[in-house]
């Protein structure tokens, strides 16, 4: 029971820590996601929160299965939230144009990946690399866009979250071909994942919605909460994201005419539990233990993740924008790999494919491209919105 207790006290630390800096960091121009992620590297466990514990002799700040399952629904919430918030109509617009740039945003950075290092690393080590540093985080994306109401903004949500149904894609691939899969079986497996996906988005889009349209209000709260678990529950025993299905769910409710009603529930628990997503990334991170090797590949994987999404996003970008600067911003708006790279390195690590210093290096990774991402989409987007 006392961990649990240790839990709660962490969260309240974190999102404390949270709020307090990224209304600091705001003097500075930077997105909210950067003071969360800092707030949660300086209490967390291998900082402040660990010079806590060694001075009472027990944990006191904790990362524990609870903290993170409470971070996991706050990331939930987000994704949701901006589902919710935006609709079907981005999916719409971009098209296939998006799909193209969310489809190449995420190869060239696994294709480089995958060639730059499995003369030293190994093929299983250089596919997981790959893999991780071509995802976008949705989740990242989302606060991002808080308050930019602009054609690049739709396309960009929209091209992120496709972006992870074909980082889901390449995943499976890796997966079945590390399995000994045949080149068909592997075709086969990508081509299912993406029809059925999109059978369970036009599903949700006709169904839910009715469904919530016919209800008294008194159930509306209770029956978006089902959908947005019930479908993230789905969906990941077919294998997907809980990111996707979360964002299939918001874009489902957003057809009913109690979206309004839903999305103050939401606010309301995004309020409380909305900063402590990347206040547990932050807290994640053992800066000090950070090897010379690990940081030094660290380095590398960026450059190679900023670079390469950049170069896949920017011309179908460009093509649908008919703007150099906006398709910079979409660009650069993609860059973040947030929790999508932490799963696939968590992933990579378990089946032995990465081992300490890889991981370490992916971790860091994940942050610094989310960081460099939203500080640079945050720094452009003000000054154009000053001029």
């Amino acid at each position: 029971m006392e961990e649990v207790y240790s839990a709660l006290l962490t969260v309240a630390a974190l999102v404390f820590a949270a709020e307090a800096l990224r209304t600091s960091f705001r003097r500075f121009r930077a997105p909210d996601l950067v003071g969360e992620i800092i707030a949660g590297s300086l209490v967390g466990p291998f900082a402040l929160g660990g010079l806590l514990d060694s001075v009472l002799g027990q944990p006191v700040i904790v990362v524990d299965q609870y903290v993170t399952f409470l971070s996991e629904i706050a990331m939930l919430l987000l994704v949701f939230s901006s589902g919710l918030e935006h609709g079907i109509a981005p999916l719409r617009t971009a098209g296939l144009v998006g799909g193209l740039a969310a489809f190449f945003g995420a190869l060239l950075p696994f294709l480089s990946a995958y060639f730059i290092y499995s003369p030293a690393y190994g093929t299983e080590t250089a596919l997981f690399m790959g893999v991780a540093i071509g995802a976008t985080s949705l989740a990242a994306v989302v606060p991002m866009l808080e308050g930019t109401k602009r054609e690049y903004s739709e396309f960009l949500l929209s091209s992120a979250a496709i972006d992870d149904v074909v980082d889901l894609i390449l995943l499976s691939v890796v997966i079945a071909y590390l399995s000994g899969a045949s080149g068909i079986g592997v075709a086969f497996k990508a081509v299912e994942l993406i029809l059925v996906w999109l059978v369970i988005l036009a599903v949700s889009v006709l169904v839910i919605p009715r469904l919530a349209d016919r209800l008294s209000e008194t159930y509306t709260e209770e029956l978006s909460l089902l959908v947005l678990f019930g479908l993230t529950a789905f969906m990941v025993s077919l294998g997907y994201s809980p990111i996707i299905a979360a964002f299939v769910a918001g874009v489902a409710l957003a057809e009913s005419v109690k979206k309004e009603k839903i999305g103050e529930m939401a606010n309301v628990l995004l309020a409380v539990f909305g900063a402590l997503f990347f206040a547990v990334l932050g807290a994640e991170i053992n800066w000090t233990a950070m090897s010379l090797e690990a940081i030094a590949l660290t380095l590398e994987l960026t450059a190679i993740a900023t670079a390469m999404k950049v170069a896949g996003v920017f011309p179908f970008a460009f093509l649908k924008l008919k703007s150099v600067k906006g398709a910079f911003l979409v660009s650069l708006g993609m860059v973040p790999r947030g929790e999508t790279g932490l799963v696939v390195a968590y992933l990579g690590t378990s089946m032995g494919a990465l081992n300490q210093v890889e991981f370490e290096a992916l971790v860091l990774t994940a942050v610094l491209t989310t960081l460099i991402g939203a500080y640079s989409f945050k720094t452009m987007t003000t000054e154009e919105k000053e001029q």
